[in-house]
């Protein structure tokens, strides 16, 4: 017998979220302290649309994993132990949290994760996402790569815990082998780079390359793309038109200052050598999404209020976070799981079958605040 919802029910999230710090941690970037206002608007505006327009409500309770696997697993096991109706995230990893969820039979949105694994369904029923496969960046990759006949190339990436380039560089060497695009040789820096302080990995990671092949591409943050630029073109490699870079970020383009990819953290102006190697670069980035200076503006104000009460920086000089795509995502999960609850509620479903939340979730169109 099918459970009907007929009175007015607070279903709330378990918000799995990394912004914070432990104690002696200078190094892990805290993805939340920039995104998290976005679960607060969407919550907001589920409210006062569809949720609250059938009397229920939605509410959502913040777990922090300080970005570390072992304290994002307990957390899934503490959100269950309070009742929670779904699961939105986790961040850095998701493979061993999913798999709870599942055994808990509740639904998994994740708005960050990309571990390959999740994507089996017969392990992972009640496990969604709303960022895009890293598949779909690979495969712009290969498709560049092919275009220009750059059959033998050398990959270079960050392998650090902190970020997931090392997950999405097993799957950029998965795609070119199925392109029938040969990795010659695979090299990695482990510690992410700012160029003009500290040593510059590249130098020693040229040296061993350079004599493999003639094309090099790197996985890593658009600042340390520069590092790789600069030791090339220091090197002569660049002068004779021989040698060419195809990088691949996963944050968005900021159109609105382009400069800042030719120029060190902190600095004011570009970098002459960069400027010149820069002609024998080619970026494979998410593009930059249309009207989302308005979502940026909305999750900023939303991240200054409780549950966070995180302040902004820039407020006194009339500027804002620059957030990351990862808030769209976010903000889209919420949205998504919100819309699946309202057909399961309204269809006489049990709300808390997080196998059904999942089904009615697929195949669904939407418009994302990605655009």
């Amino acid at each position: 017998m099918a459970l009907t919802e007929t009175a007015t029910e607070t279903f709330t999230i378990g918000y799995l979220t990394g912004s914070q710090r432990r104690p002696g941690d200078l190094e892990y970037p805290r993805p939340g302290l920039t995104i998290s206002g976005a679960i607060s608007l969407a919550v907001d505006e589920v409210n006062k649309g569809i949720v609250g327009q059938r009397g229920h409500r939605l509410d959502f309770i913040v777990a922090e994993t300080y970005g570390e696997e072992v304290i994002s697993v307990q957390k899934t096991a503490d959100l269950w132990t309070k009742n929670v109706s779904a699961y939105v995230g986790p961040q850095e990893t998701c493979e061993h949290e999913a798999f709870m969820a599942a055994a808990f039979n509740l639904p998994m949105i994740s708005y960050f994760c990309t571990h390959y694994a999740t994507s089996d369904k017969t392990k992972f029923p009640t496990f969604a996402r709303t960022r895009p496969p890293d598949t779909q960046i690979s495969k712009s990759v290969a498709s560049v790569l092919v275009a220009f006949n750059w059959t033998h190339v050398v990959l270079l990436y960050l392998k650090s815990p902190d970020f997931e380039f090392g997950n999405i560089a097993t799957i950029v060497l998965q795609t070119l082998a199925s392109a029938g695009i040969t990795v010659i040789t695979t090299k990695y820096w482990d510690t992410p780079y700012h160029h003009g302080y500290g040593e510059n990995p590249f130098y020693k990671l040229v040296e061993q390359t350079y004599r493999d092949t003639r094309i090099f591409v790197i996985l890593g943050h658009y600042y340390e793309h520069l590092g790789l630029m600069v030791a090339m073109e220091e090197k002569k490699l660049f002068d004779k038109g021989e040698y060419f870079v195809l990088g691949v970020d996963i944050e968005q383009y900021d159109n609105e200052n382009p400069s800042k990819y030719l120029r060190g953290l902190l600095r004011d102006e570009t970098d002459p050598v960069a400027q010149k190697a820069f002609r024998n670069y080619l970026g494979v980035v998410p593009s930059s999404p249309v009207g989302f200076e308005n979502f940026t503006i909305l999750v900023n104000s939303y991240m200054e209020k409780p549950p966070f009460n995180f302040p902004n920086p820039l407020i006194f000089v009339g500027g804002s976070k620059r957030i990351r795509a990862e808030a769209a995502y976010l903000y889209d999960a919420v949205h998504l799981y919100a819309k699946a609850l309202i057909q399961v509620l309204d269809e006489g479903g049990n709300p808390r079958n997080g196998t059904d939340i999942i089904d009615h979730m697929k195949e669904t169109h939407y418009k994302s605040a990605m655009g």
